[in-house]
């Protein structure tokens, strides 16, 4: 779908364009019905319909856009890849909050599946998941006009009750074929997101530890030469709970220069089925997934027009087989390589923190009510 991957981009206004462009352009063609009548063999049909009206100089525009397309994206990624080898050398500043008229944004850890399921669900509300309200609204508006242009609802409807014939009969071709790959990307788009954001407060969280309570000259190693003191050292992961304690033990008394905290960098694991809100390395199968689900819906989309049961069961039914065949290709390789070992821990940042021995209790209490991984108390 043009416009599909400058969204992923970050080019959005030219996203949006491209988008309205193709629906624009397949409507006034009638593209995708000449699709169907394509796959299913009916070429004579295909070439009529894209004769008919003026749909044949319409279409005479479409290759060049459509080429284009692909080269701008492919262009622009490579670019982004450069500016962001740049940015991580230089180790550029990460703002984490914004306010302005439309939203406020903050950069916060989020579970990638629950922002893809919402999108699969109803496409816009993973972009309201991820705090894009921009996106949400034109994702929003645009699922709600092509469900209401394919009557797609009421195609659920006469499925459901068994009315097959009734089903294909009330479907539009010509919208219902967008449908495939605008459940797919929205939940696809949502999961890179969230996936990616993680990432960034985790890049971002480091950075302010490493400033604030790692080049500390006054912190010392070795406990201070006083009887009544007492250390903490604990292990957490990044999120804001980190923050919470740090701020907490600051409340308490305990002064900056007596808290010292060590990010640590994470070793190369194997790739894991799925990112979670603990764990993003941006190699999860999700991808390939929601690629051949998308071609799986749309296909059984198509064919479901002269199908016993319809568009609505073989489209479902696509994209079940459509995800069940990307795990099987991305997984195997995994399986067959996978080696057994331990369990790596989640510690992501060390924190040792020396206080008096009259708030060592509290300094305890705040540590673990902010989920700390593990604990060790060391007294003088």
């Amino acid at each position: 779908m043009p416009g599909f991957g400058h969204l992923l981009l970050g080019q959005y206004l030219l996203g949006w364009i491209l988008f309205v462009w193709e629906v624009v352009l397949n409507v006034q063609t009638q593209f995708n019905v000449a699709i169907i009548y394509t796959f299913i063999g009916r070429f004579d049909k295909a070439a009529q319909t894209l004769n008919s009206g003026h749909g044949d100089y319409w279409i005479l525009t479409y290759g060049a856009v459509f080429v284009f397309t692909i080269y701008s994206t492919y262009k622009i990624a490579v670019d982004n890849n450069i500016f962001y080898e740049l940015a991580h050398k230089e180790n550029a500043p990460i703002s984490t909050f914004k306010i302005d008229q439309i939203q406020w944004n903050s950069l916060s850890k989020r579970s990638p599946i629950v922002g893809a399921l919402w999108s699969l669900f109803i496409p816009g509300i993973g972009a309201v998941y991820t705090q894009r309200v921009l996106t949400a609204v034109f994702e929003v508006l645009w699922w709600n006009f092509i469900l209401m242009k394919s009557h797609l609802l009421a195609s659920i409807e006469y499925t459901l009750i068994g009315k097959f014939d009734k089903a294909v009969s009330v479907l539009d071709p010509e919208w219902a074929l967008f449908i495939p790959s605008m459940i797919s990307f929205t939940a696809y788009f949502t999961y890179v997101i969230t996936v990616e954001r993680n990432k960034l407060f985790d890049k971002e969280q480091a950075n302010y530890l490493a400033q604030n309570y790692q080049h500390n000259k006054r912190f010392r190693l070795r406990i201070k030469d006083d009887p009544i003191k007492m250390r903490f050292i604990a292990s957490f992961n990044h999120s804001e709970h980190l923050e919470n304690a740090i701020t907490a033990l600051e409340s308490l008394g305990v002064m900056q220069e007596d808290i010292f905290a060590a990010p640590l960098d994470k070793r190369n694991e194997k790739s894991q089925w799925f990112d979670t809100i603990r764990r993003s390395d941006g190699k999860s199968l999700f991808d390939g997934i929601m690629l051949l689900a998308a071609l799986g819906c749309f296909f059984g989309t198509v064919y479901g027009f002269v199908l016993h049961w319809g568009p609505v069961v073989w489209g479902v039914a696509g994209f079940i087989a459509g995800c069940l065949l990307g795990c099987i290709i991305k997984g195997i390789p995994i399986l067959l390589t996978a080696k057994k070992r331990k369990k790596v821990p989640k510690t992501e940042v060390v924190l040792i923190v020396d206080c008096e021995d009259d708030l060592a209790r509290k300094t305890e209490q705040v540590l673990w009510s902010n989920h700390a991984f593990g604990l060790s108390q060391i007294k003088n």
